[in-house]
């Protein structure tokens, strides 16, 4: 029986190791910190409940394909409620449009609001269904693209055919005229950490996940992917050891041995699976004559509140953003002067709105308030981090209560707790607290870090720093890929061996 070993707990490192367990594979699993989840946790203050990390729940089919993948049912404890408002989206215009899969409700709203673009909706959404189909064949059941694969004319043309030599924000103005329309497109470049000026306009299927399929939540808070898919791994025969931080991988001639842990233990493996930053991994974990350091740029963090409050406000839906008056300023902002803006797109993730009991008894509000920020660039001293925070966070307030009609937010706040770049590092690993590793910007987007080092042997990658990025659907895909690459090396090792 094959041995191996996955490092970090996160969706990825789950599923993968689950989907290897029922297959007759020993897998043990590592989780430094005390919870499972990587950047996906649950955060419980007093009566008020949040959900740290992703909040808007896609493809809930793609969850299902893991219990398949593991040869087991559903967990009849993992229900997933689809939302009826997508997202709503405000402007200083004091208008919002609610972003949603109903067909009619949109229609309806686009004849109020900006007719001029009610047609080119629909033709768009066709277009990202299309778009779709096509990255879904040619890209998510793939491990990675290579330099050489841009030289197969097939894949040359299907890359055409989803408009990846263009960008993103050039793409939407072919459709949409009005400014709030491009600026709730625009926004679906951040959802895997890029700006709409530099990444692919490939990225915005994303737009066709949303608007047609749907947003769903998972009852209970969306961690209940992470106890669900950590039954389903102890249910398969996965040890998962939590507190068990890895400290060196062990390799010997040219093939992977095993780990070292933090505490001095050796645990032996045939193989491993990262679901830890590739960077991190590289730059930290590997012994030291194997060690590398790559120029890339990270993709975009983020400066996250979490805000108890003792009151609610009418206006606001589970899904909530807020955009400047220049939509535009905060890309430029973040990704080409890499500083934190005063003019970004406020996101607030309100799962109390759907579920009351989450927030004091029913009567407050449980507010997840999200901008984007770079990554840590390790220029800033410790110190200036505490004084930014709580200067920000005040910002960030007074936009709120000032333009956005969340009168008395400072008032009715009654438990909080702020993250950014440096918090979400030493959380997951991310490298420098970026979200996605290495940045998305043009043909960038399809050459991820390889999901297998070549430089030697059974060591894999899986999670949001490889391939495919963007959310919790995508990496379970990731984990559901990197099994299978496991198992088909596996089959031809014991076929050359035979």
């Amino acid at each position: 029986m094959k041995k191996g070993v996955v490092i970090g707990g996160g969706i990825a490192g789950l599923v993968s190791a689950s989907i290897l367990s029922a297959q007759g594979f020993e897998i043990t699993l590592l989780e430094r910190n005390e919870q499972l989840g990587g950047k996906l946790q649950d955060v419980r203050m007093g009566e008020y409940q949040f959900d740290f990390g992703p909040s808007m729940i896609t493809m809930p089919w793609v969850f299902e394909q893991v219990y398949r993948e593991a040869q087991c049912t559903l967990d009849p404890e993992l229900r997933f409620q689809p939302l009826m408002i997508n997202s709503r989206n405000f402007f200083l215009d004091s208008k919002y449009i609610d972003l949603t899969a109903d067909p009619e409700y949109m229609a309806h709203q686009m004849g109020e609001l900006c007719p001029e673009d009610r047609q080119s909706l629909v033709a768009y959404l066709h277009e990202t269904k299309r778009m779709y189909e096509v990255v879904e064949e040619i890209l998510l059941d793939h491990s990675s693209m290579e330099w050489k694969d841009f030289l197969n004319p097939s894949m040359t043309k299907a890359l055409f055919s989803v408009h990846a030599f263009q960008t993103m924000d050039a793409f939407h103005k072919r459709y949409f005229e009005d400014s709030r329309l491009l600026a709730m497109m625009n926004r679906h470049a951040t959802q895997i950490g890029s700006s709409p000026y530099q990444v692919p306009a490939t990225m915005a299927f994303t737009a066709y996940l949303e608007m047609v399929q749907g947003v769903h939540y998972v009852e209970g808070g969306n961690y209940r992917l992470i106890e669900a898919f950590a039954r389903l791994a102890e249910d398969s025969g996965v040890a998962i050891c939590t507190q068990s931080g890895v400290e060196e991988v062990r390799i010997e001639n040219g093939q992977v041995r095993g780990v070292r842990l933090e505490n001095g233990d050796d645990i032996s493996a045939d193989f491993i699976i990262s679901n830890v930053d590739v960077r991190t991994m590289q730059e930290s974990l590997y012994p030291e004559k194997h060690r590398k350091t790559e120029r890339a740029e990270p993709t975009v963090s983020s400066f996250l509140m979490l805000l108890g409050t003792d009151r609610k406000w009418p206006h606001l839906h589970h899904h909530n953003r807020f955009f400047p008056v220049d939509s535009g300023r905060e890309y430029i902002d973040v990704f080409e002067q890499k500083k934190w803006s005063y003019s970004p797109m406020i996101s607030i993730c309100n799962s109390s709105y759907t579920e009351p009991e989450r927030a004091k008894q029913g009567t407050g509000s449980n507010l997840s308030i999200m901008v984007h920020v770079p990554a840590n660039r390790g220029n800033q001293r410790d110190e200036s981090w505490f004084e930014r925070y709580y200067q920000y966070r005040d910002e960030l307030i007074y936009q709120l209560e000032g333009t956005w009609g969340l009168e008395g937010l400072e008032d009715s706040i009654e438990v909080q707790q702020l993250y950014g770049p440096k918090e979400i590092e030493a959380m997951s690993g991310a490298w420098q607290g970026s979200l996605y590793g290495p940045v998305l910007h043009g043909r960038k987007a399809f050459l991820r870090p390889s999901m297998k080092e070549s430089r030697f042997q059974g060591l894999y990658y899986t999670g949001g720093s490889t391939h495919p990025t963007g959310g919790a659907p995508m990496a379970a895909i990731s984990g559901m890929t990197v099994a299978k690459m496991v198992q088909q090396d596996a089959e031809h090792k014991m076929k050359v061996n035979v």
